[in-house]
């Protein structure tokens, strides 16, 4: 049997305690050679797992009795969750599709909005990404991507209509590292307003994310536009 790596444990542990079929009554996970057995991974591969559980909210350590599951917020996205919001929804038991997508060649001093990486040239060459996004089929929220062509130098369909963040992943020289994420509030642009069928300008919950390599590169940098009838989001603050 082939071993679980950090992401797929972590995937599989939250359907797991999603499903109530980890804890025991007390909310409490077993102990870490149970949990290695259980799932065949290393005791590295559950900590580092156990670990990004706790960061992004579904788990909390109490030093000397052992891990708990934290009460959950529901219908909440995890601010920090693990891989694209594709997953994140499904998490949540939501389903969310692309209605619509396009991608456009651009450059950086024709984007409608920058990055606060300043590194970059004003004619850098970027690929324009518009998508409108439905959570159950209901109008959720309007994205706006720009890809560095340099290191992404075509996005196929497929991926436009699914999961760019696996697609990114998934080639050879664009793993991510981390995403720099800033919620603000924006008036409404056309666009979205007409999606989200929300009166132009109206005040607008807006998620700006800047996507680097590992290397700490710029891959991408976004905005995306919620209805803020639907959009939730929750983290953990941890005093000690």
């Amino acid at each position: 049997m082939t071993q679980l790596n950090t992401a797929a444990l972590i995937k599989k542990l939250i359907a797991d305690i999603q499903a109530g079929a980890l804890t025991d009554a007390h909310h409490k996970l077993p102990a870490e050679p149970e949990l290695m057995a259980h799932y065949q991974v290393t005791r590295y591969t559950l900590r580092q797992a156990l670990q990004s559980l706790s960061k992004m909210g579904y788990t909390y350590q109490a030093h000397g009795v052992g891990t708990f599951v934290r009460p959950q917020q529901a219908g909440s996205i995890a601010l920090a969750h693990h891989g694209g919001l594709t997953a994140e929804m499904a998490r949540l038991g939501s389903k969310l599709t692309t209605t619509k997508a396009e991608a456009a060649p651009t450059t950086l001093a024709q984007a409608a909005f920058q990055p606060s990486e300043a590194t970059l040239a004003a004619d850098d060459p970027l690929t324009a990404v518009t998508r409108l996004r439905a959570k159950d089929g209901q109008p959720y929220l309007m994205e706006q991507s720009y890809y560095r062509q340099t290191i992404i130098k075509t996005i196929p369909e497929t991926a436009l209509y699914g999961s760019l963040f696996n697609y990114c992943e998934a080639q050879r020289d664009s793993r991510i590292g981390w995403i720099d994420q800033v919620i603000m509030s924006e008036p409404l642009p056309e666009v979205a307003a007409e999606y989200l069928n929300l009166p132009v300008g109206a005040p607008c919950l807006v998620v700006q994310d800047e996507t680097y390599l590992s290397t700490g590169e710029l891959l991408a940098f976004s905005k995306q536009y919620y209805d803020y009838r639907q959009a939730k989001f929750f983290m953990v603050k941890k005093v000690h």
